[in-house]
């Protein structure tokens, strides 16, 4: 059984006051050699990607990735890894029950007018699913992958890097989100990262962070092959392999108001062989595949 850890951390904006599975998606169908290359940003390269058929053995694979000099971001910005996003967005909605954790966030966000902002938002799968929810507030994401701007509806989809300035305002939102940039941030960037969150949010504000431990616990010979490889290539990055762990500490470290839940999921066939865990393992694989050599 291969497990991995994740954690949310929710930081209340005191810095301006008084001092379910069924649903996910099956992408497997796709063409594998869909690449989008829309945007100058983007560049196409040879990743060498692990063949879990033959552990021992590397492949070349042509994906798209981003040219953003100023990001370490590991993962491709095209749409092959726009369709695990989705499916990766199904199954943390599944684990943590509902797309927002903080239940004073959630009881927040149910109000007419909402300013909501998702950093690193991809296509927008998240706030699609809050704007589902509740159509009459307004929903804003910032991405590195120019490609996937848009702006439809009461939606909006900027460039934007959070290890430079975000694009807005200070105290902005009242809700900002921020989720699996473990393989974008470098470890010590990560609290000048939710400096800038807590910039934009306006006082009295609500941020969450839902970040992951790149790490298999129990793993196999095979899953500890692979996860040797994924450590070796974030640490020659300067990433920070246990994301989840370390993110109360970084919290902390810029916010006294913190909330913590963290989860453990399976990846793989466990407990009379759960489509949620075999999701996981599929997206799993899918991340290592996809992380630039």
């Amino acid at each position: 059984m291969d497990m991995s850890h994740h954690q949310s951390a929710i930081l209340k904006n005191l810095s301006h006051v008084e001092s379910e599975s069924a649903n996910i998606p099956d992408h497997r169908n796709a063409n594998s050699n869909q690449v989008s290359f829309a945007d100058g940003r983007i560049n196409k390269l040879q990743a060498k990607v692990w063949n879990p058929n033959n552990p021992e053995s590397w492949e070349s694979d042509l994906r798209g990735y981003h040219s953003v000099e100023s990001s370490d971001y590991a993962l491709p910005s095209d749409e092959i890894e726009q369709n695990r996003l989705e499916i990766q967005h199904y199954i943390l909605r599944a684990y943590f029950h509902g797309d927002v954790v903080c239940p004073e966030a959630n009881e927040l966000i149910k109000n007419d007018g909402v300013q909501v902002l998702d950093v690193g938002c991809a296509k927008g799968f998240w706030l699609e699913s809050l704007r589902k929810e509740n159509p009459f507030s307004e929903y804003h994401g910032v991405d590195i992958a120019e490609n996937l701007i848009s702006a439809y509806g009461n939606i909006s989809i900027k460039f934007g890097n959070i290890l430079e300035r975000l694009p807005y305002d200070d105290n902005t939102f009242d809700y900002v989100h921020e989720r699996y940039l473990v393989l974008g941030i470098p470890k010590d960037k990560f609290p000048d990262a939710i400096r800038e969150l807590i910039r934009v949010t306006k006082p009295g504000g609500w941020i969450e962070l839902v970040e992951t431990d790149v790490v298999i616990y129990n793993a196999g010979p095979h899953s500890k092959l692979l996860s040797k490889a994924m450590l070796d290539a974030m640490h020659a990055r300067g990433l920070d392999c246990y994301g989840a762990t370390n993110l109360e500490w970084n919290a902390n470290s810029v916010s006294a108001n913190v909330l913590n839940q963290g989860i453990k999921t399976i990846h793989g066939p466990y407990n009379n062989d759960t489509p949620l865990g075999k999701h996981c393992a599929r997206d799993c694989k899918s991340v290592f595949r996809g992380v630039e050599n």
